[in-house]
């Protein structure tokens, strides 16, 4: 099914924004031998995938698409075993369908965006990470450079390595502990260096692997025009100086109007967890070209309705999944992810490398109700999950969609919504 949505969609992809910048950058690192990330300083492993693939003759772009086709549908081989010591067969089967017919991330699989192969390797160490003991051998060290890799295309999955410092030390005390960790941040730390130390000798120690935070930070938080505050970003002189002022701004507008802060918080928290931004970026915002409304409408239902049902599943699922103790350790990173991003920019990108946590859920809410094993308390996380839906639907861009309040798409491109602010 990948392959078919890339293949009919290929004519008509329109590169603009990052997915440009990604192509532009990585030809001129072929070109010149030097990486240039644009006006942030980014992780560098999507400028390298592509530029390897661009090497030779080959159509590049057809093999990009192909290899995160193969990559996207690898995922569901880590959430099938999951969800099947969790659940059991059918609550496996459910959570891979999940993941195969998930509409965005079937899309994701023919944009020029990291998120397919930051997907497969997240999942790849939230499946074996948290089994990993004194004896895992080089299963310890492998994980470690996947984690690496992963911390090259987003470096907020580093914050994940926290958590399983404290799950081992908690299921092995503290020695044992120690032996994995280290093991294992050796690993992450070998992976990620030549970043590290490339970005240490050009910016000092204030940007490690990225400076987009500060810069989310900023736009998250600011009354200010987005464009406006992106325009002051590019006019600073260099990216320590924009990762300063973005700080600088961003705790600035937070302290002026601190209960404001709190409940946008709680809005853009929600965002991460309601409806796709994917209708907005790619087909308000003409990353398929001009796209007639009916169109716009049947893509939008198709991922709402999808994403409506997983997340009516998840909730029911959730309470059983959780006593699995490597589970309950993706949650907690999952809070705390949302949490994070709550304080700078909602948008549902931040929970695709929360997809196995979403589909085992899935899968074991749908093994519980076949087997009528509810219980009230299932009820009420699905009531909480009913909740965010409708704070989605009564978002500004979601009720002019579903009102169909405009003759044309373009009529929807309002620059708020653009960067997030929905």
């Amino acid at each position: 099914m990948r392959v078919v949505v890339a293949a009919l969609t290929h004519s008509s992809t329109n590169l603009q924004n990052d997915d440009l910048l990604y192509v532009e950058m990585a030809h001129e690192l072929i070109a010149t031998g030097v990486l240039d990330t644009g006006d942030f300083v980014r992780p560098p492993l999507y400028f390298l995938f592509i530029a390897a693939l661009s090497l030779g003759n080959a159509p590049w772009m057809v093999a990009l698409k192909g290899v995160q086709c193969i990559a996207g549908t690898l995922v569901a081989v880590p959430v099938y075993g999951v969800a099947r010591r969790i659940g059991g067969t059918f609550a496996a089967r459910v959570a891979a369908a999940v993941v195969l017919f998930d509409p965005t991330l079937i899309a994701y699989c023919h944009l020029l965006w990291p998120e397919t192969l930051y997907l497969l390797l997240v999942t790849w160490v939230f499946a074996r990470a948290t089994l990993l003991r004194v004896g895992s051998g080089w299963r310890i060290p492998v994980l470690g450079a996947v984690t690496g890799l992963a911390m090259l295309l987003k470096p907020v999955f580093g914050l994940f390595t926290l958590f399983l410092a404290g799950a081992w030390w908690r299921d092995h005390g503290f020695r044992p502990a120690l032996r994995i960790a280290l093991g294992f941040g050796l690993a992450t730390a070998l992976v990620i260096s030549p970043w590290v130390i490339r970005n240490q000798r050009a910016y000092g120690a204030s940007i490690l692997l990225e400076n987009q935070g500060p810069y989310n930070l900023w736009v998250g938080n600011t009354k200010d025009s987005p464009f406006e505050v992106l325009e002051e970003w590019r006019a600073l002189p260099d990216p320590v100086a924009r990762s300063r002022a973005g700080m600088q701004r961003g705790l600035a507008a937070i302290a002026e109007a601190p209960i404001d802060f709190v409940n946008r918080s709680i809005a853009q928290g929600l965002n991460v967890w309601g409806f796709e931004f994917f209708v907005i970026r790619n087909l308000i915002f003409g990353g398929y070209g001009s796209v007639a409304p009916a169109t716009l409408l049947a893509a939008f239902w198709t991922i709402q309705l999808a994403w409506t049902l997983v997340l009516a599943l998840a909730a029911l699922g959730v309470r059983r999944a959780r006593h699995d103790r490597g589970f309950a350790l993706i949650l907690g990173f999952a809070v705390a992810l949302t949490l994070l991003v709550g304080t700078m920019v909602g948008t549902t990108r931040f929970r695709v490398p929360l997809t196995l946590l979403v589909a085992v859920s899935a899968g074991v809410g749908a093994e519980q109700l076949r087997a009528r094993r509810l219980e009230a308390r299932d009820l009420v996380a699905a009531g909480l999950a009913g909740i965010v839906l409708f704070h989605s639907f009564t978002r500004p861009v979601f009720v002019r969609i579903i009102g169909a309040q405009y003759e044309k798409v373009e009529e929807l491109r309002d620059p708020a919504w653009f960067f997030f602010r929905y």
